[in-house]
């Protein structure tokens, strides 16, 4: 089977993530179990595993802190409540890490477009679940978007600048053995 090409990897890429995200969302903790099948797919094909699975891990601490204090604080609330966050939301942060390597690469090293992505992206997708009725928000809903925005516009820079230091960091491990 001939190899695909970058642009083909890049849109299996962001259509495995949409599946993550919709499965996750929409399926809870069921949905979540077949997003996790989809996360050992992607490690199965991808050229990146270390960087993969060190993100996967750095975005999985991520998001427990990031959504865990946000449910702390009431800024939102979940129909199925755990703690700090629900299993289909800590699935949906380790599938967001499959993205910074690949489809989303072309961000790394730009930080103001990381920002705008980010502010936009976010409460974007957060604004998405609570229209799915996977959570609601608790604060009115500009004071949602508007927080959201300042939470993910500060996060998504770190995240490519992550990926990048954490890929020069595999580089040099793999090139070591």
């Amino acid at each position: 089977m001939a190899a695909c090409s970058g642009s083909m990897k890049n849109l299996l890429n962001v259509l495995l993530y949409q599946c993550i995200w919709f499965l996750s969302v929409l399926g809870g903790t069921t949905g979540a179990g077949c997003s996790l099948v989809l996360v050992m797919l992607h490690l199965v094909f991808t050229d990146k595993k270390c960087t993969d699975l060190c993100l996967m891990g750095f975005m999985l601490v991520t998001g427990l802190l990031v959504d865990g204090i946000l449910t702390w604080v009431d800024f939102f609330t979940f129909y199925a409540p755990a703690y700090p966050i629900p299993f289909w939301l800590m699935v949906l942060w380790i599938g967001l890490a499959i993205t910074p390597g690949h489809s989303l690469a072309w961000m790394q090293n730009k930080p103001l477009l990381s920002l705008f992505f980010g502010a936009v992206g976010g409460p974007a997708a957060y604004w998405a679940g609570v229209r799915l009725d996977a959570a609601a928000f608790n604060w009115p809903l500009s004071y949602s978007l508007v927080t959201l925005a300042i939470i993910w516009g500060c996060l998504w820079p770190l995240v490519m600048r992550m990926t990048v230091l954490i890929e020069g960091r595999c580089r040099r491990y793999t090139s070591s053995l």
